[in-house]
């Protein structure tokens, strides 16, 4: 009788300490959903708390949440092209609060489907929208969610939000890159998701990414591709005439002339003139449109110095244009659009056939 009581004892003993463990397992699980939810580094619930400043430094994770939760009446929306642009400028200059809305290498698809949330979310008075050529020859099709930006990014469903309320990247790596920033004052503001910091912006840089062939291909032919220019137009078009009350500046950021190169000895070009030609007509039809075109400036586009590489380009650059755009300069109108269409072709002449040169032996 006595061992078989001292073996209940033993058992019970087991089962308390087990349910004790559980119980702090469960505590300690508790706690640390609640830290990642009271300082929320991708605003999935809200804006921020305790006094910190908003702080946007990784695009995948954070767009989704800010969109649904951050206060703002307006959106500069675009690739990485746009990303270091002071949107406090656009705040000061147009009496708004801009919220950036960024994807890398952004097709017109994911685009839109981002300012889809942000149309649900709020009413927009402006949208700066960086159009890339490039985005206009993109595909059609949208591809968010993706393996960097998780379906449960995109919910508002607390059901499916255990991946980042019990994630030790989150816990490690984001809050205390987060809190860093807050206090320092970095990547918060109008410098929200700026990647410039640290960056080489010159000639020599920017000449790496690009090794000039010796021949070029021909010209290929770009049938394929019409479809798919055509359906992003119509695209871009029924997002603007579906909010008439909505007022669009679009502009065209400018690529480094070993872009054009590029494009030449690919034998690529053909399909972002054809881009071109028919965006800026149809986008000159809409009445809650003003469109800017920075692509032709050979002072920006010839000189590498302003590059990192064949396509981004320095924050001076980025400030210049919201500068020009908010004094009415580079506005394409039709009186000029043709001007601006063939003027395009002959800085594109320029380039393969002198300008390049004068970097390449």
């Amino acid at each position: 009788m006595k061992e078989s009581a001292k073996t209940q004892n033993k058992i019970w003993g087991k089962h308390k300490a087990l349910k004790g463990l559980a119980i702090a397992v469960a505590a300690e699980l508790l706690l640390l959903a609640a830290v990642v939810f009271v300082l929320d580094p991708f605003y999935q619930y809200h804006a921020p708390w305790l006094g910190l400043q908003q702080t946007l430094f990784d695009r995948e994770t954070q767009m989704a949440g800010s969109i649904r939760n951050l206060s703002y009446d307006s959106v500069l929306l675009g690739s990485s092209m746009v990303e270091n642009c002071d949107s406090t400028y656009l705040d000061a200059r147009y009496n708004c609060h801009t919220l950036k809305i960024i994807k890398a290498s952004g097709s017109v698809a994911d685009l839109l489907y981002y300012l889809g949330l942000a149309h649900n979310e709020q009413e927009l008075t402006y949208i700066f929208w960086g159009l890339d050529l490039s985005a206009l020859t993109a595909s059609n099709a949208v591809t968010l969610p993706d393996v960097y930006s998780p379906s449960y990014l995109f919910t508002e469903m607390p059901f499916d939000d255990l991946p980042y309320l019990f994630n030790k990247d989150v816990l490690l790596e984001k809050i205390p890159l987060m809190l860093a920033y807050s206090y320092t004052g970095i990547n918060t503001g109008g410098a929200a998701y700026d990647w410039s910091d640290g960056k080489n912006f010159s000639a020599a840089k920017a000449m790496e990414d690009y090794q000039k062939p010796e021949e070029p291909l021909p010209e290929q032919p770009i049938a394929d591709k019409i479809p798919v220019i055509e359906e992003n137009i119509r695209m871009v078009l029924e997002e603007i005439s579906t909010h008439p009350e909505t007022n669009y500046r679009i502009f065209f950021p400018p690529y480094s002339m070993m872009m054009w190169d590029y494009r030449y000895t690919s034998g690529t070009a053909e399909e972002l003139f054809y881009a071109l030609e028919q965006i800026l007509p149809a986008l000159l039809t809409c009445e809650n449109v003003e469109v800017y075109y920075f692509q032709s400036d050979v002072d920006i586009i010839c000189n590498l110095d302003n590059y990192m590489d064949k396509n981004h380009y320095s924050p001076s650059i980025n400030q210049y244009m919201l500068e020009c755009m908010a004094a009415g300069e580079y506005r394409v109108t039709e009186e000029n659009m043709d001007e601006v269409l063939s003027g395009m072709r002959e800085v594109y002449e320029y380039i393969i056939t002198e300008g390049i040169y004068k970097y390449y032996d």
